[in-house]
């Protein structure tokens, strides 16, 4: 009798086995990424959701007809889809949909936990269920930076073999995106460098850019978006706001959907500034604004807007996260079954279908230059002649500026310069590396008189007399580190770092100028007096497309000796900005309390490329209603449209000469890309002439 149980056991035990050889693994969280910590498991009746995204067919007709669409010289042009016959186009087969379906429902999952739209499957249902469903479990997550608690899976996660063969991923297992280092593409105007450029307004916007003051829109089927994540707009705001500026306020009309999270303290002067000027300019348009959830990044707003019907014209976006940490699941994308590779080229394939159904996306360029900061290595050489940009600090130079971490496992913390990188966000949580970084100082202060300085916003500077090879090495064995001064090494980690969607291929990156009082359009930069840097480069993940390799081409063989070296990018990638547009000094409104939608209200000056891109989201609609009144259909993807111009008619577009995007929001590199005649990587084509572009792109469709 005891033979007979042990070999049922050992029966128990090999068929476990053999159940487990038939999942494949898509998701392992060993720990929790840098700055989440893991709470507790989640009760067996706490709510999980998740999305599974069905791998879709003719991806290669998509794109063939995306881009006949979108090019002015093709016959298709602007004979636009609707997104319900794109996505039956692109479906998965019936009977994959089927076969998820129906393992959903054989692990338990009630019909009513369930939303098909299309080619994702949306799910709502408990924690046991979903445990069971992925033979893992759940747990809740809190974010250190913004406190925004989540639900993630803990430990691996699996589907069947036929399962993972017919999905691309799920999203809401393990995507630790956080809300603030997605960047918001907007920081509030220094006050002591606002007087430098003009202020900018809705009626200053319109002067200067040649838009008549009196032109609104007039077609009813004009729609325009804002996307948002976790962040919402102050109704109040908004009001008072169209007061100051005598906007009509029956010219004003928004759809908020989205879950409202001002109550909780979320951020609402990024939405605020974005549903202001979209309105302000693009005026008399209605206007849908959706909030993304709390975790949701791109693809998920990607996604959710294709419900929508009808479907918006145009659509801004004003964040942007690192392009090579696109999955940002752990600390290492790769062992999860999707890496950022993956992830963006779903997204891509998703801004394709909105762009066959003719939407025009807009995306704000980053606020951090080409050298980037969130996710940046910081291994990129700091000019010492701009030191301290920002102001505030005893010196205006130095002769070093960054030293160098490096632990016992070779990981490399460049600070002060790569303090949004991974490995010093991960280091200096530990007070025992703040306090070995003051003892370094310290050491070096007597002859070299090196000490750490604060900027007006807070950043960490360092100055010293002594270059940063005379340094002593301060060495803790104990920990198993050394500090020593910073020597570049063009293999010690990315030197520039490029954004995503803005790098995508299939949107409109839109970069950011200031204005001088004398009406000079320059580059926005935190070295000329502005509180961000417009961001632009190269992409590392996506290649070139066609309509723009010749004025890229033309940029990079100008022999202009201010570009960087060739290591520090990849010259036959997908090269931003698209076009710029004013972006500092922005008079905004916004509630007093950051926890209410109404006011008493108070106006304020921001900057940002956030800024730029829905005030050109609402040019772009004016646009449209003349096209849409003449019969035609909008302009859709709008990049072929705007290189053709350049290079048949360069008055629609003011070149910007001036100015370079070698800072980030702190630190200025060596390297960086710099403004010159045509198109380059700091402000694109340059800025819209408001009536050249608009007769240019009429003649183009009428």
């Amino acid at each position: 009798m005891r033979l007979s149980i042990v070999l049922l056991v050992l029966c128990i035990v090999a068929f476990a086995s053999a159940l487990r050889l038939n999942r494949v693994n898509i998701a392992n969280v060993e720990s929790a990424p840098n700055q989440f910590v893991q709470l507790h498991n989640t009760l067996p009746n706490e709510s999980v959701q998740f999305k599974i995204l069905l791998k879709q067919n003719n991806l290669r007709l998509l794109e063939e007809k995306f881009w006949e669409v979108s090019n002015p010289k093709s016959e298709y042009y602007g004979k636009f889809m609707n997104i319900q016959d794109v996505n039956a186009m692109v479906a998965p087969a019936s009977s994959d949909v089927k076969e998820v379906i129906n393992w959903l429902l054989d692990n338990h999952i009630s019909k009513n936990e369930i939303i098909l739209d299309s080619n994702v499957i949306q799910v709502r249902t408990s924690s046991f269920k979903a445990s069971k469903l992925f033979d893992t479990q759940f747990a809740h997550y809190i974010s250190s930076r913004s406190q925004q608690k989540r639900v993630r899976v803990t430990g691996t996660a699996s589907v069947p073999f036929h399962i993972s063969n017919k999905v691309d991923f799920i999203l809401g297992l393990t995507d630790f995106i956080e809300d603030g280092r997605m960047e918001q593409s907007m920081r509030q105007s220094a006050k002591q460098v606002e007087t430098a450029s003009a202020t900018i307004t809705p009626a200053f916007i319109k002067k200067f850019y040649g838009i008549p003051a009196n032109q609104i829109s007039t077609n009813p089927e004009n729609y325009q978006s804002i996307a948002a994540f976790q962040d919402y707009f102050a109704v109040g705001a908004l009001a008072y706001f169209d007061k100051q500026f005598n906007i009509d306020p029956s010219t004003v009309r928004v759809n908020r959907v989205g879950q409202d999270c001002i109550s909780g303290g979320c951020d609402q002067m990024e939405s605020d500034l974005d549903i202001q000027y979209i309105t302000a300019i693009g005026n008399n348009v209605s206007t849908l604004f959706l909030s993304s959830g709390n975790g949701e990044w791109v693809l998920d707003w990607a996604t959710a807007i294709q419900k929508y019907n009808p479907l918006p014209k145009v659509s801004s976006i004003s964040y942007g996260w690192a392009e090579i940490e696109q999955c940002e699941l752990t600390n290492d994308c790769n062992t999860l079954g999707i890496d950022s590779a993956v992830y963006i080229e779903r997204t891509n394939t998703e801004f394709q279908k909105l762009g066959l159904a003719g939407m025009s996306i807009l995306v704000s360029s980053g606020d951090d230059g080409a050298p980037s900061y969130y996710g940046a290595s910081g291994n990129c050489p700091l000019d010492y002649n701009r030191y301290c940009p920002l102001g505030g600090c005893q010196h205006t130079s130095t002769s070093c500026g960054s030293i160098t971490i490096t632990t016992s496992n070779g990981t490399n913390c460049y600070f002060p310069g790569g303090s949004g990188s991974n490995a010093c966000q991960q280091l200096l949580q530990s007070q025992e590396y703040a306090d070995a970084i003051n003892k370094f100082i310290s050491s070096n202060s007597g002859s070299c008189g090196t000490t750490l300085e604060s900027d007006t916003q807070g950043n960490y500077h360092i100055y010293s007399k002594c270059q940063c090879n005379k340094l002593k090495t301060l060495s803790n064995k104990d920990l198993g580190f050394k500090i020593t001064g910073y020597t570049f090494n063009q293999n010690g980690g990315s030197v520039l770092l490029p954004d995503y969607p803005t790098s995508s291929p299939y949107v409109t990156s839109v970069g950011a100028t200031q204005i001088l009082t004398n009406n000079q359009e320059i580059v926005c930069s935190t070295d000329t007096g502005a509180i961000i840097t417009g961001g632009g480069g190269f992409a590392s993940l996506q290649p070139q497309p066609s309509y723009q390799a010749q004025a890229v081409a033309s940029y990079l063989s100008s022999g202009n000796s201010k570009l960087p070296p060739s290591f520090a990018f990849n010259s036959s990638n997908r090269a931003y900005p698209d076009i710029t547009l004013v972006g500092h000094a922005y008079q905004i409104a916004y509630p007093t309390t950051q926890t209410s939608d109404q006011c008493p209200c108070t106006m304020g000056g921001v900057d940002g490329t956030s800024c730029s891109s829905p005030t050109t989201a609402g040019i772009i609609s004016l646009i449209n209603d003349k096209l849409l009144n003449a019969g035609s259909s909008q302009l859709g993807f709008l990049n072929p449209l705007l290189y053709q111009a350049a290079a048949e008619q360069p008055n629609v577009f003011n070149d910007i000469t001036s100015g370079d995007n070698n800072c980030n929001r702190a630190y200025c590199c060596q390297y960086g890309f710099p403004a010159q005649k045509g198109w380059d990587a700091a402000s694109g084509l340059g800025s819209i002439n408001f009536p050249n572009f608009e007769q240019y792109a009429l003649s183009q469709k009428i």
